[in-house]
C-alpha cells in the first residue's frame, strides 16, 4: 500500500522540468543542469496533516530538495502568539517539533536565537542550529509573525543528525591553509577566518569541518570554503563576493545622457571625500583634500572619479534610509575608484563591507555610472539583512534585486550603457525583458539575475514605483536565509504584501509570476500548493492513511 501511495503521489504532484545549479565561481558560467524530480516523503504530508491548525492554512509549501524536509511554508499557520517573541517562536516549533524536524530526544535548546527584528509591527525571528555548542551549517528556522501575532511565513527547518562519522585532527589555522591552497591563493585582502562547524549531509549524517573565508587578490574574492576537519579535504567552496560587470558615478546618472554639474556632497565630515556614510579612497594616488570642501575636477582628472562616487553612495544611502527606512548602513561604507590595472569589473565585498571600481579596458570606467554604484551598494543592503549564497537562484535573486533598484532609482531599465558604449553594445543588461523560466536559466547569477530583475520590473509597472519599492525592499526580510529559490522569492514578496499592504497586490504578483513562469508546478515536486496538499489529504483519508 505505501509503495503504491509513493508512486501515486508523485505522479500527482510530478511536473515540468526545472533546473538546479553548481557552485560556480564568480563570472564563470557553469552551464545549468536538469533537476530530477522530486519526490515527496508521504511521512512529511502525514506530519503536516497531524495538526490541523496547521496545514490548513497553508497557501505554499516548499520542501527540500530530497523531499523529506520543510524548506518553507506560506499562510495563516498559527493562532496568535502573545509574549515575548522568542520564547513565543520557540514553543511555537516545539509545538509543530514534526514538521521542523525537533529531533524528539532533544528540547529546544538545540535552537540558538540569532536575529529579533521588529518591522513595521512585524517581528522577524531567526534561530541557527547548535548540537553540543557548535553550529550545524545552514541550518536555520525563520518565523515570520505578523501585528496580529499570526505566523504568516517559517523558512527553514532542522536536517537530520544521527552520527557524525569523522573526527577533529586538524587545527583552524590547518584548515585555512588546505582552503588557500585549493583555491592558490594570492596575497590577502584581509584575516582569514575558520570556525568549526556541523556540516549535515541527506542521509542523516554529518562530518566535523571547518567553515573558512578567506578573501584574497588573485584569484579575487571572499572565499568560503568548507574543509574536512579530519582529512582537511574540501566539501564546498563558494566565492561570496558580489561583483558587477558594469555601474558607476561621476556624472549625475552617465556621460552619454547627462553633462557634468555640480551638485552638493552632503554628510561630509572632513576636507576628503570621507562623511557619515561613505569613505573614498583612490588607487592611484592620495585623496583629494580641499580646506572649503570644494571638491570640482574636470572628468579626466584622477579626482574626478572619487567626487562622483561619494555622491553616489551618499545618495543611494539617502535614498534606501529616506524613503524606505533602511538604517543598518549608516557608517562610512569605503568605496575604491581605479582599483588595479584596466580592470573591468566593480564589486562589494561583505566581508570587508566595502567597494571597488575598476577604469576599465573593454569597458568605460566603471565609477561613472550611477546605476553601477547603485547596483553595488544594493548587494550591501541586502547583505546587511539576510544571508543569501552567491551561487544558482539563491545568487541570482541578489543580483537580480540589485539590478531593479539600480534601475528604479535611475527610472532606466537598462544598465550599463556607458561602460559597453565602447564596445558598440547598447546596455550590459535590461530588466524590461521576455526571459521565461526555467528555460532561459544559463546557471550564471548574473544571467539568472535578469529574470528575476525582469520579475520585479513587471511588479513596478503593475503596481507603481512607490509601493514596488516598498514592498520588494520589505520582502528581503522575509527571504528564505542561505539559498532561497525564485518561489521563495514569491513567498517573501507575498507576504510582505499582505503584513505591508494587507493584501492588494496579491492578483497581481500572482499573474506576474505564471507569466513568466516561477510557478509551484515549475519546480519539481518541491513546491505545493494549498490545492496540492488538499488533494493530497483526500488520497490520505481515501486510503485510510491519516
Amino acid at each position: 500500500m505505501k509503495k503504491f501511495f509513493v508512486v501515486a503521489l508523485g505522479a500527482m504532484f510530478c511536473c515540468s522540468q526545472a533546473f538546479a545549479f553548481d557552485v560556480s565561481p564568480t563570472q564563470i558560467n557553469t552551464g545549468k543542469k536538469a533537476n530530477k524530480q522530486v519526490q515527496v516523503n508521504p511521512d512529511l504530508i502525514k506530519k503536516l496533516f497531524a495538526s490541523k491548525s496547521f496545514a490548513s492554512g497553508i497557501d505554499m509549501l516548499i520542501v527540500t530538495e530530497d523531499g523529506e524536509r520543510i524548506s518553507s511554508v506560506r499562510g495563516e499557520l498559527s493562532s496568535p502568539l502573545n509574549g515575548d517573541p522568542v520564547e513565543a517562536s520557540l514553543a511555537y516549533i516545539k509545538e509543530n517539533r514534526q514538521i521542523f524536524n525537533l529531533p524528539a530526544n532533544r528540547d529546544v535548546e538545540i535552537l540558538r536565537p540569532t536575529r529579533v527584528e521588529v518591522k513595521d509591527q512585524v517581528k522577524h525571528v531567526s534561530f541557527q542550529m547548535v548540537i553540543d555548542g557548535v553550529s550545524v551549517n545552514e541550518a536555520t528556522v525563520e518565523v515570520h509573525i505578523n501585528d496580529e501575532g499570526v505566523v504568516t511565513l517559517v523558512n527553514g527547518s532542522l536536517p537530520t543528525v544521527n552520527e557524525i562519522t569523522n573526527q577533529i585532527v586538524l587545527g583552524k589555522y590547518q584548515a585555512i591553509g588546505a582552503a588557500k591552497e585549493s583555491i592558490k591563493a594570492g596575497d590577502l585582502r584581509a584575516v582569514p577566518q575558520a570556525e568549526l562547524q556541523i556540516v549535515p549531509f541527506e542521509n542523516g549524517t554529518a562530518k566535523m569541518a571547518y567553515v573558512t573565508r578567506i578573501p584574497v587578490e588573485k584569484p579575487l574574492g571572499d572565499w568560503e570554503i568548507i574543509v574536512d576537519a579530519e582529512t582537511g579535504e574540501i566539501i564546498r567552496t563558494n566565492n561570496q563576493m558580489n561583483f558587477a560587470t558594469g555601474r558607476g558615478a561621476v556624472y549625475v546618472t552617465n556621460p552619454l545622457i547627462c553633462e557634468v554639474t555640480e551638485e552638493p556632497l552632503n554628510h561630509l565630515t572632513t576636507n576628503t571625500l570621507t562623511g557619515l556614510y561613505a569613505r573614498i579612497e583612490n588607487e592611484d594616488t592620495d585623496e583629494s583634500v580641499n580646506e572649503e570642501n570644494i571638491h570640482i575636477y574636470d572628468p579626466d582628472n584622477t579626482h574626478f572619479d572619487e567626487v562622483n562616487m561619494y555622491n553616489y553612495i551618499t545618495s543611494i544611502h539617502d535614498f534606501y534610509k529616506n524613503t524606505l527606512g533602511h538604517d543598518k548602513l549608516d557608517k562610512p561604507m569605503k568605496a575604491i575608484v581605479h582599483l588595479g590595472t584596466n580592470y573591468d569589473n566593480a564589486y562589494f565585498s561583505p566581508w570587508q563591507q566595502s567597494f571597488a571600481f575598476g577604469d576599465g579596458n573593454r569597458f568605460n570606467d566603471l565609477a561613472k555610472e550611477a546605476s553601477v554604484a547603485y547596483h553595488e551598494y544594493s548587494h550591501a543592503v541586502i547583505n546587511s539583512i539576510t544571508y543569501l549564497a552567491y551561487s544558482g537562484e539563491s545568487g541570482a535573486i541578489n543580483e537580480g534585486q540589485a539590478d531593479y533598484f539600480a534601475c528604479s532609482v535611475t527610472n532606466d531599465p537598462k544598465l550599463g550603457e556607458y561602460v559597453c558604449a565602447k564596445m558598440g553594445k547598447p546596455f550590459l543588461r535590461n530588466v524590461e525583458n521576455d526571459l521565461h523560466y526555467p528555460e532561459d536559466i544559463h546557471g550564471e547569477v548574473h544571467a539568472d539575475g535578469k529574470i528575476w530583475g525582469a520579475v520585479l520590473w513587471d511588479i513596478r509597472k503593475a503596481i507603481g514605483k512607490a509601493d514596488a519599492d516598498v514592498l520588494i525592499y520589505k520582502s528581503h526580510f522575509y527571504l528564505n536565509g542561505s539559498r532561497p529559490t525564485f518561489i521563495d522569492g514569491y513567498n517573501a514578496l507575498v507576504t510582505a504584501d499582505k503584513n505591508q499592504f494587507d493584501g492588494k497586490h496579491l492578483e497581481a504578483l500572482e499573474q506576474i509570476f505564471a507569466n513568466r513562469g516561477i510557478v509551484a508546478e515549475s519546480y519539481n515536486g518541491a513546491a505545493l500548493t494549498a490545492d496540492d496538499l488538499n488533494s493530497a489529504k483526500k488520497f490520505l483519508e481515501v486510503h485510510n492513511e491519516l
